[in-house]
């Protein structure tokens, strides 16, 4: 979805919500099969646990909303952070795994050795 059901501390943003998010929450919670609520909309990876399960938001892969937790008069602003993604990855029995990447290119990969 791309509006998130919980308020997150940006206060510019919080004011764009999900209307009506208790009737979601209801909704939510009468299905405990939801494993997870993925949202967009905050320019930011941000989690929370809502209505028995997590609900969290994706980073852009533009730019960020700058992390803000000012009143709500502070303005909305944007950063240029890395842009990011995330990969959900479903097993059978166990549930969602869900990984936040940022793109780049990086040296390595690097072998890991344990000192010893």
């Amino acid at each position: 979805m791309h509006h998130p059901p919980f308020a997150t501390g940006i206060a510019h943003m919080d004011r764009y919500g999900l209307r009506d998010a208790a009737a979601f929450a209801e909704i939510v919670s009468l299905n405990q099969q939801i494993e997870r609520i993925l949202c967009g909309h905050l320019h930011r990876a941000i989690d929370r646990r809502f209505a028995g399960t997590v609900a969290g938001t994706a980073p852009s892969t533009a730019h960020q909303l700058l992390l803000d937790l000012e009143p709500p008069q502070a303005p909305l602003q944007f950063v240029f952070e890395l842009p990011g993604y995330q990969l959900h990855l479903w097993h059978e029995g166990t549930g969602l795994v869900s990984h936040t990447a940022i793109f780049g290119d990086w040296p390595g990969p690097y072998p890991f050795r344990a000192a010893g």
